[in-house]
């Protein structure tokens, strides 16, 4: 009896023992786990305790601190959209067009100036030193004709000259090279065939000696700059027209120039040389305009210039005169940069010999030409970011901005000369995708 009690004992505590070790076990392990756990302040992560508690601080209450060792949490690939910004991707219904692949017929209203051919603008320069005995010419503008006399000058070397051709005629007829020499000598300084064979008949040297105009046109004083109202380099934003609205002059002589010379003249209406003037060699003393042939002045934006070439026709007109009709064509495209812009003057001939023009004259002129086969898509399609242009690209249901270059601009259309091709979607409007409080994360175009 005794020993069966003691068997039955024995078994039981055999029986207890897995549960007993089994408890141990777990305590262990959660007494490593509370001891390994630390517990920090988000404010001062120097404040570490092995405790729940708050922070001597800033009063927050302590938190635990993530083991190195723990795993991180993964973003699945199909969430990488949410990181992406707003206008990636939009998605709408709104009106879509097609690039056009076509030539255009273009043309371009520009507004101008009637102004002066620089090249017919003649220096008249003392070919010899001395002294203005008498000028003819008085003031600015005035108008004179080929050979019509300006100033008598009395130089001592054109009186040498003279005397050289005078004593070879007198004393050594027969040396022709001589005299040739000599009479070249003095059609070098300026003397014409006439005073020429004038000294050789009278034997006589002249001490005053008659300077003629070699030009037609208008004399001005040098320092006078020829330009016409509104002529002067202006942004193509102001249309070239300028404010030419007092360039009517004599009609009668083709192509008036009093206008200009009262906007650019100098404060002297004479000139500055004056009768009892000494001057010397190559010194310019006058200025002759030939207003026979003028120019149709006209600033133009640098985006159409180059559409522009010599020989293009332009179809000109008069706001002043509605039924006086021109035909003329582009004979210089020149590049200008002024006033912090860029743009282009466009000049064509004009013959104001038998035709009532005016320096400072408004015109309008009208230029046709061919663009040649391009990739056109509706202005409103482009959106101008300033450093880039921008089109959105439908692909599977959804706008993406993408970039373009452009060139060529029409009144309703842009040619595209890279980023889209003629089979793509785009938004019939550019503007109305736009949010204005989402940066434009331009797509790649390498497609």
């Amino acid at each position: 009896m005794k020993k069966n009690w003691k068997n039955r004992l024995l078994g039981l505590l055999l029986l207890l023992l897995p549960f007993s070790f089994s408890a141990c076990q777990d305590k262990a392990e959660k007494g490593e786990e509370a001891h390994a756990l630390e517990y920090t302040c988000p404010m001062h992560p120097q404040i570490v305790q092995d405790k729940p508690g708050s922070c001597p601080i800033c009063g927050m209450d302590l938190v635990a601190k993530q083991p190195a060792n723990a795993p991180g949490v993964a973003v699945a690939t199909d969430l990488d959209y949410l990181l992406q910004p707003a206008n990636q991707a939009v998605v709408s219904s709104v009106q879509t067009t097609h690039p056009v692949q076509r030539p255009l017929e273009q043309e371009i209203t520009m507004a101008g100036v009637v102004t002066y051919d620089t090249r017919r603008q003649y220096i008249i320069p003392a070919r010899f030193a001395g002294r203005i005995e008498k000028l003819y010419v008085q003031f600015n503008y005035q108008k004179v004709s080929k050979g019509q006399r300006l100033y008598d000058i009395y130089s001592p070397e054109l009186v040498t000259a003279q005397k050289e051709l005078l004593y070879l005629l007198k004393n050594d007829p027969s040396n022709t090279s001589l005299i040739a020499g000599a009479r070249q000598k003095l059609r070098l300084l300026g003397a014409t065939d006439g005073q020429i064979r004038q000294l050789t008949r009278t034997g006589k040297e002249s001490y005053t000696f008659s300077v003629f105009s070699p030009y037609a046109g208008y004399v001005l004083d040098p320092s006078v700059t020829a330009v016409a109202p509104g002529a002067t380099a202006t942004p193509a934003s102001a249309g070239g027209s300028g404010d030419g609205m007092g360039g009517m002059g004599n009609a009668n002589s083709g192509a008036s120039p009093a206008s200009a010379g009262a906007q650019t003249a100098a404060p002297q209406q004479g000139f500055a040389i004056r009768e009892g003037m000494y001057v010397t060699t190559g010194q310019a003393l006058l200025k002759v305009i030939d207003a026979s042939q003028v120019w149709a002045q006209f600033n133009v934006p640098s985006a159409v210039a180059g559409q522009l070439k010599k020989g293009t026709p332009i179809a000109i007109s008069f706001p002043q005169e509605p039924d006086k009709k021109l035909q003329a064509k582009v004979h210089l495209v020149e590049p200008v940069y002024a006033a912090n812009e860029n743009f282009a003057q466009v000049r064509a001939l004009l013959p104001a010999k038998d035709n009532s023009l005016f320096i400072g004259q408004i015109l309008t002129g009208k230029a046709t030409f061919s663009t040649g086969s391009a990739l056109w898509v509706p202005k409103e399609a482009v959106l101008d970011l300033g450093t880039q242009a921008v089109a959105f690209l439908k692909l599977n249901g959804v706008f993406k901005p993408v970039a373009v270059q452009v060139g060529q601009r029409t009144e309703d259309l842009v040619e595209i000369t890279s980023g889209l091709k003629e089979t793509d979607v785009v938004a019939a409007n550019a503007q109305f995708l736009v949010d204005s409080e989402s940066f434009i994360r331009v797509a790649d175009t390498n497609r």
